[in-house]
């Protein structure tokens, strides 16, 4: 009889600590398989450019408090902290900063920039902590990855891109991995139409090995399952509160995947894009997770799930730290 303990992640959003904390889990907890759901790099720059007028030195904003740096050691550390949180700091100038505000795809670029060159720092860091431990590692892209960062992953010798795939991972226990969500607010790279996504997710699911123990490694959560629940906005893209002070959450998961998983009743579901969605939930014999996210605060949410071939879902506990 096969068994496996695979801890699942989603969501860093290029937090440093977060991802080094994810490739020690394998011997903190005891896992066979890692496995990072979707949305790998970050979402926030932070230009550090040279201070105007009189004085030496860079100047930046930073948690809506502006600094100023003196040494290049000074910018050196601010870009390292930022980082831990998920943020690119970089150092420009006032000119480059201009074009960034005025043009959306030079923003872009730089992000792409920024996180293609983060990615290669973390796999060259995997393949040094992994190179020795008998752990499988996997990641997809989420909605929030650009297309670049994909030949980046194909050059990892020891973490392994799985997006569109099916994955063996003992035998008798398989995964089916898709990392697209329906449209957000943000226009992010990954997004389509949820009769897409839904068109997307069967092409894969359907391939699964009749029998056995399927785990469905989904980005996008489904609809009304509890795990899907995120602040409403109004349209200038702020949170919209009750009257209570509470912010107003609504679902916002994918109807397709919901159906589909009602039709195919995979073992096991794992999600992410939520953050506050951390959770469970159960479709017929489905049991349905998403660990949530709190990247921004150097925390990695995580779920450790016991599964085997003969017995599906052994056990789930939730972890944090």
């Amino acid at each position: 009889m096969a068994e496996l303990t695979i801890f699942y992640v989603a969501d860093i959003h290029g937090s440093d600590v977060c991802f080094r904390k994810w490739l020690n889990a394998a011997a903190f907890y005891g896992a066979d398989v890692l496995i990072v759901g979707g949305d790998l790099t970050g979402k926030v720059l932070l230009p550090i450019y040279p201070v105007v007028g009189n004085g030496e030195g860079w100047t930046t904003t930073w948690k809506d408090r502006e600094h100023r740096l003196e040494t290049r050691h000074e910018v050196d550390e601010l870009i390292r902290l930022a980082r831990m949180e998920g943020a690119y700091g970089f150092v420009t100038t006032h000119d480059e900063i201009a074009e960034i505000q005025s043009s959306i795809a030079r923003e872009r670029e730089v992000f792409r920039r920024l996180k293609t060159a983060a990615l290669e720092e973390w796999l060259a860091l995997a393949d040094e902590r992994l190179a020795s431990r008998r752990v499988q590692a996997y990641v997809m892209p989420g909605n929030d990855d650009p297309a670049e960062i994909d030949p980046v992953l194909a050059g990892s010798k020891s973490i392994r891109d799985v997006q569109g795939a099916v994955t063996e991972l003992a035998p008798g226990i398989w995964m089916a991995s898709r990392g697209e969500s329906t449209p957000t607010p943000w226009n992010t790279p990954r997004e389509v139409t949820d009769d897409v996504l839904g068109g997307l997710v069967r092409d894969v699911v359907t391939t699964l090995p009749a029998g056995g123990t399927t785990i469905w490694n989904l980005h996008m959560p489904p609809r009304e399952t509890g795990i899907d629940r995120a602040p409403l906005l109004d349209a200038d893209l702020r949170i919209r509160y009750d009257g209570a002070g509470e912010a107003t959450m609504v679902p916002v998961g994918s109807r397709s995947i919901r159906d589909l998983i009602s039709e195919l009743q995979p073992t096991a579901a794992l999600h992410g894009h939520i953050h506050e969605g951390r959770g469970r939930y159960r479709i017929g014999a489905t049991q349905g997770f998403n660990p949530g996210s709190q990247y921004q605060d150097g925390v990695l949410l995580g779920l450790l799930l016991r599964v085997s071939d003969r017995h599906g879902v052994r056990s789930s506990a939730f972890t944090a730290g």
